[in-house]
């Protein structure tokens, strides 16, 4: 989706944004926006139409995720991997292998090339929490095209990521913590759950340590005063490890790299917390386009509107069947406007020079021929009325043309005298024949018309004329009976051209 896209993440005490511009060969990070959510006066929040005002940003051109857990995330593998056949029949697979209804639900696949075949991660959400959503953005003014889930956006960041492979992203957010884990091929395993970070804040507001946690820069694991946020953690470690083994095993191999973005990484010392924690290498998201500093802030934003503009078949997404997005294309449009207005300036102008050489041609034409016509009248005098000069000067020239083909011809050519020479050396003289026509039908051929004794004196003449060695063909048209018992012929002759 060619032009401005905006990724939405959207947390429980603020609202992250990234809006990128996708081109016909580069992507562009165009802005970065972090606002705290705040209520209006009647108690509903009124931030993010209040974002979208104040910047501009595109209103459907968007990409966001369901916040809720999935009902459920299936592994379907394929030995083919087009998109369109595994729509064919993915439905079905997914029907044998569940305890629920699927029409009953609102599911969707993002799709992993295996090898020769593929696999389908399908995620599956119930169908209120997708229409809640859609109302929930509606009401304040936008109408997001794109909805998918947290972790299978993350695999948009495939290329951006450098840390050894197999590697975990683990994003730790205000309300979710989500896994994407990624091979040499990209993103293949994906799973998410809240439950961990409800009780982080349960214990915090629990043990009066509240204040601070809007801001997560000022929490620190300092091994003073960072004993109770250790303690607080405990059940985000306990899930981080659990998911970890769960996806080795699926592996067979042993995950090597962590990278971490989302609120949570800002904490001071929870990278190195992690490291010693799980034995791996642990470190912050780094992405160059957004910085050190707002790498880990930023990264589900951003991934977002890099998994919306690159939307393509296999991806996934929730405006499906009756949540399908009906809007306008308002930034596509904008994005051809200029070249189509360029485009249609450049056909205009085309047109414009076409038809100016056009009629300045056709000017010329007027003069050329009005001065054929004042030529064929002063030539030929003698002609009152000359309709079409041109058509009439064609004409006479043609004329003149033969007239010299003519002369030319009978330069270069044999006189009939010639031929009859030729024709009477080449006849034995016991043969008694009339020659009553001998006649140039072109320059070079003759035809010869006269009466002899017999049928069998027709042949000899023939094959004489053939044998003299004169004539290039000799041709026997026509033989026939003549008064007196005698036999009329028609020959045709070529003859030889002087050297």
């Amino acid at each position: 989706m060619y032009g401005r896209f905006v990724g939405l993440d959207i947390g429980s005490k603020d609202i992250k944004v990234s809006l990128i511009k996708r081109g016909l060969r580069d992507v562009q990070l165009l802005q970065t926006i972090r606002t705290e959510k705040s209520p209006s006066p009647t108690g509903d929040s009124n931030s993010l139409a209040e974002v979208f005002k104040a910047y501009s940003l595109p209103k459907s051109d968007i990409a966001t995720s369901i916040l809720e857990n999935p009902t459920s995330i299936r592994v379907i593998k394929f030995p083919f991997s087009d998109p369109k056949k595994i729509d064919q029949v993915y439905e079905y697979e997914l029907e044998n292998i569940s305890t629920f209804n699927p029409r009953e639900k609102i599911h969707g696949y993002h799709l992993v090339k295996n090898g020769t075949g593929s696999e389908a991660l399908v995620c599956v959400f119930e169908k209120n929490q997708v229409e809640e959503l859609i109302e929930s953005y509606n009401e304040s003014g936008i109408d997001p095209k794109i909805i998918t889930y947290t972790p299978i956006a993350f695999g948009a960041l495939n290329d951006l990521i450098t840390g050894e492979r197999p590697l975990l992203l683990i994003d730790i957010g205000e309300t979710e913590i989500s896994y994407s884990l990624f091979d040499e091929s990209g993103i293949r395993r994906v799973r998410s759950s809240t439950k961990p970070v409800e009780s982080f804040f349960n214990k915090l507001y629990h043990n009066g340590d509240s204040s601070d946690n809007s801001d997560f820069s000022k929490m620190s694991l300092g091994e003073d005063e960072g004993q109770n946020i250790r303690e607080y953690l405990s059940p985000i470690l306990g899930e981080i490890k659990k998911t970890i083994q769960f996806f080795e095993i699926e592996l067979k191999d042993k995950i090597k790299t962590v990278e971490l973005s989302g609120s949570f990484s800002l904490i001071k010392g929870f990278s190195d917390f992690l490291k010693d924690e799980l034995n791996r290498d642990v470190r912050k998201i780094y992405i160059p386009e957004l910085g050190a500093d707002n790498s880990p802030v930023f990264a589900k934003s951003y991934a977002m509107a890099l998994y919306g503009s690159a939307y393509k078949n296999g991806y996934l997404n929730f405006r499906r069947n009756e949540f399908k997005y009906t809007g306008v294309d308002h930034e596509l449009r904008k994005v051809f406007m200029v070249p189509g207005a360029l485009l249609t300036i450049l056909i205009l102008f085309l047109i414009y020079s076409s038809a100016s050489r056009y009629y300045e041609l056709k000017s010329n034409v007027n003069q050329m021929e009005t001065q054929i016509a004042q030529v064929v009248k002063d030539t030929f005098p003698d002609v009152k009325v000359i309709p079409k000069p041109k058509l009439f000067m064609e004409s006479e020239v043609g004329k003149v043309r033969e007239k010299l083909d003519l002369i030319e011809g009978v330069q270069d050519g044999r006189t009939p005298l010639d031929a009859l020479k030729d024709i009477s050396s080449s006849l034995p003289e016991s043969l008694k024949l009339t020659v009553n026509l001998i006649k140039f039908e072109t320059v070079n051929k003759i035809r010869i018309e006269g009466i002899c004794r017999s049928y069998q004196e027709v042949a000899e003449i023939e094959e004489a004329l053939t044998k003299s060695g004169l004539f290039e063909t000799v041709t026997r048209n026509q033989t026939g009976n003549a008064q007196g018992g005698k036999t009329k012929f028609e020959i045709s002759v070529v003859l030889k051209s002087k050297a």
